[in-house]
């Protein structure tokens, strides 16, 4: 597979070049976030034995392969934004062999005040919000470009996400924590601009675009900067499956903000919670297996 891709993608002795993985130490079922510390608070579900293989790329990656109930996982953590996430699988999807299932764990803003702090929302769908450099930047009238463009919804694979509704409803629902299906998320390519921020210092003309975000989508309940490109990319390759869930930390329309020690319970149930959904999936076409599959 790797003499399918210029050698300038690779170092040496196989690896890709950001993620810096070779084959055989990536499984075919993935959990990824963001925040390595989120990594490390559930990478400890994994199974002790065989040991589980680790590692840090110098491009802010780190992924931990092991197994969890037996069956082989990997957790990988990738840092914030498209460019993170279009590495990530681009090149993980170069050295597994067979079908991948990925499930994304990240943090979110709520647009919707009945998807509360510390609800958790499971997207069907998510839209991608993209700056529209032409507004700024075009030969035409600025007023005729709109600064920020709005993605038609890309679907999750409907049976993942849903295997990620029945395992969080499961394990993770309360009095205090919504596990809610939602209809519709959105996804932003930067943090403040393109999500609504208002930066004095910079003219971003940002002012309605949360207003003129639902008003176009009454159904987006949330927002954050990764899932839609990640469920993008899985439409893209055919043997790529994948659905996300987020941890509302942000109230966008009324200000409120997750306490930390929500956080701390909460997010080893869900990636819990992910991992359950992750190892009941049927991979159609697994990785052979080779003893461990991450030995070096």
């Amino acid at each position: 597979m790797l003499d399918k891709i210029s050698n300038a993608n690779f170092v040496p002795d196989g690896r890709v070049y950001h993620v810096s993985v070779k084959s055989g130490q990536v499984a075919n079922r993935i959990v990824t976030v963001g925040d390595p510390a989120r990594l490390h608070r559930f990478k400890r579900f994994l199974d002790k034995e065989p040991k589980p293989f680790e590692h840090a790329s110098a491009r802010g990656y780190t992924t931990v392969t092991g197994r969890y109930k037996g069956v082989p996982v990997t957790l990988i953590a990738i840092g914030m934004g498209v460019a993170m996430v279009d590495f990530f699988v681009r090149e993980v999807r170069a050295v597994v062999d067979g079908d991948l299932a990925i499930i994304r764990f990240g943090s979110c803003g709520s647009l919707d005040p009945s998807l509360p702090v510390g609800s958790i929302g499971i997207p069907k769908q998510a839209l991608q919000i993209s700056t529209n450099y032409a507004h700024w930047h075009g030969e035409s009238d600025k007023e005729a470009e709109p600064p920020y463009l709005f993605s038609p919804p890309i679907p999750a694979d409907a049976d993942l996400q849903a295997a990620l509704v029945s395992s969080l409803s499961g394990s993770v629902a309360s009095s205090t924590c919504k596990v809610r299906s939602l209809e519709l998320h959105a996804s932003a390519d930067c943090f403040y601009s393109s999500q609504g921020r208002i930066d004095r210092n910079f003219q971003d003309d940002n002012e309605t675009l949360i207003d003129d975000l639902v008003k176009a989508n009454p159904d987006c309940a949330s927002l954050e900067m990764e899932s839609a490109h990640l469920l993008h990319l899985s439409h893209l390759s055919p043997n790529i499956r994948a659905a996300a869930c987020h941890m509302v930390f942000a109230d966008r329309t009324g200000g409120a903000f997750i306490d930390p020690a929500v956080v701390e319970e909460l997010e080893p149930k869900v990636g819990r919670a992910c991992l359950d959904a992750l190892v009941g999936w049927d991979v159609e076409r697994e990785h052979p297996e080779r003893g461990a599959v991450w030995e070096m």
